[in-house]
């Protein structure tokens, strides 16, 4: 054994409790990894936002807002885009709203509802956002060179089609 140790990976040592126990081993291995994954990646990203005062959950309410033809979305739209619960969204507007990156403007086609607009402070947020991603190599995906780039998203969007 080397002088230092190893820390055992923990998807690892699940994946072997679970096959003393259960069948299919080898997708609860890949759905622990695809967990602790995305948590890992999470994590380092907000380490990246970190220094602009954003975390990648309000950079994503942002850089949905600055994808989308108007610029605005209505909360259903946006909780759906981002896929999470809208107490969520609404929790992520009211904190970007307070920083003054969106703004909550009356719905003209349906006065029920109001969108959510990216402000010029929001849009170089997200800029801003964008290079510090780009040159962080976006985390943990800097491991990756372009083919295994290329096939992890081919992957994940099969997954994704079964959803």
């Amino acid at each position: 054994m080397s002088v230092e140790s190893r820390v055992p990976d923990p998807v690892a040592e699940a994946a072997a409790h679970w096959r003393e126990r259960y069948p299919d081993g080898a997708r609860f291995a890949a759905l622990t990894g695809l967990i602790r994954t995305y948590g890992t990646t999470i994590r380092a990203i907000d380490t990246v936002l970190r220094p602009l005062g954003q975390t990648m959950a309000r950079f994503e309410v942002l850089l949905v807002l600055s994808f989308a033809r108007r610029k605005a979305l209505p909360m259903g739209r946006l909780r759906d885009a981002l896929m999470v619960h809208g107490s969520s969204v609404t929790y992520l507007v009211d904190r970007l709203e307070e920083l003054g990156q969106v703004a909550r403007e009356p719905d003209p086609g349906d006065r029920r509802r109001s969108l959510v607009r990216i402000t010029e402070t929001g849009e170089e947020a997200v800029r801003q956002g964008c290079e510090a991603l780009v040159a962080a190599g976006f985390g943990p995906l800097s491991e990756l060179d372009g083919d295994e780039l290329d096939d992890l998203g081919r992957m994940l969007g099969r997954l994704r089609a079964t959803g």
